[in-house]
């Protein structure tokens, strides 16, 4: 479906132990390769979040928002942080 879904791999993971809030792009914002969008709060600061590809969000993880917890617990599953419908199909 083209859409790429934007997470934090474990060496993102290694840095921190945990996550007490999670700060995401908003639905229908537009993000842009090298920019910060968001960012996490962790016991060791602050953390910026990055899209790896350009396009407009189309869903954030509201359970994220809620429970910061769950991007160290599952990130691959349900700590994943927002969605990206890429600019171009070839990203």
């Amino acid at each position: 479906d083209g859409v790429v879904t934007i997470g934090i791999n474990e060496a993102g993971l290694d840095e921190f132990t945990e996550v007490s809030a999670a700060n995401l792009p908003a639905e229908n914002e537009e993000v842009i390769t090298d920019e910060v969008c968001g960012e996490l709060d962790t016991d060791q600061g602050p953390m910026n979040l990055y899209s790896p590809v350009e396009g407009n969000v189309i869903e954030i993880n509201e359970a994220v928002i809620e429970n910061p917890s769950l991007i160290l617990e599952d990130n691959f599953g349900d700590g994943w942080l927002f969605k990206v419908e890429p600019k171009n199909a070839s990203d």
